[in-house]
């Protein structure tokens, strides 16, 4: 007698099969990593070409482009691309769940419907903003020389 209404009662999240809890986790993690590896790196290669042995080079260097600040754009431009990467599977994702319980702040909060969707949702909103944060990063590259100095 159980069985029959045990049947009829629907998971919460009935799209949480189509797609993986590592994929979602790796959508979620891809723009706040890619932008840490970007601060991290870049600010180490940045100190590195300016700095040696915890003083500043003896000469400013020329004006201009050097191997330091293609390195850097590179740099960037692979951090942006794999925030990027992570916006366009978030997406994927959420299109892929698009069957799910909508849910409101209620139902997601107290039985988890449309948890699927509300992951993937975070995860497009996270990334596009770290991806805008590694292209405002990158002006400073594109704008400001590698060494400068107030003292020309």
């Amino acid at each position: 007698m159980t069985e029959p209404a045990a049947a009829s009662v629907e998971h919460p999240s009935p799209a949480r099969g189509r797609v993986s809890i590592v994929a979602l986790l790796a959508d979620l993690a891809a723009g706040p990593t890619a932008w840490v590896i970007q601060l991290v790196v870049g600010y180490g290669v940045a100190g590195y070409a300016c700095y040696r042995r915890g003083a500043p080079i003896a000469q400013l260097r020329p004006r201009g482009w050097n191997g330091e600040t293609y390195g850097l754009l590179a740099l960037n431009l692979v951090c942006l691309l794999a925030a990027l990467i992570g916006l366009a599977t978030a997406y994927a994702h959420w299109r892929r769940t698009k069957g799910e319980k909508g849910g409101g702040a209620e139902p997601a909060l107290e039985v988890g419907e449309g948890r699927t969707r509300f992951l993937s949702i975070c995860a497009i909103i996270g990334n596009l903003g770290f991806a805008l944060a590694i292209v405002f990063d990158t002006t400073t590259i594109l704008g400001v020389p590698t060494c400068w100095s107030l003292v020309s």
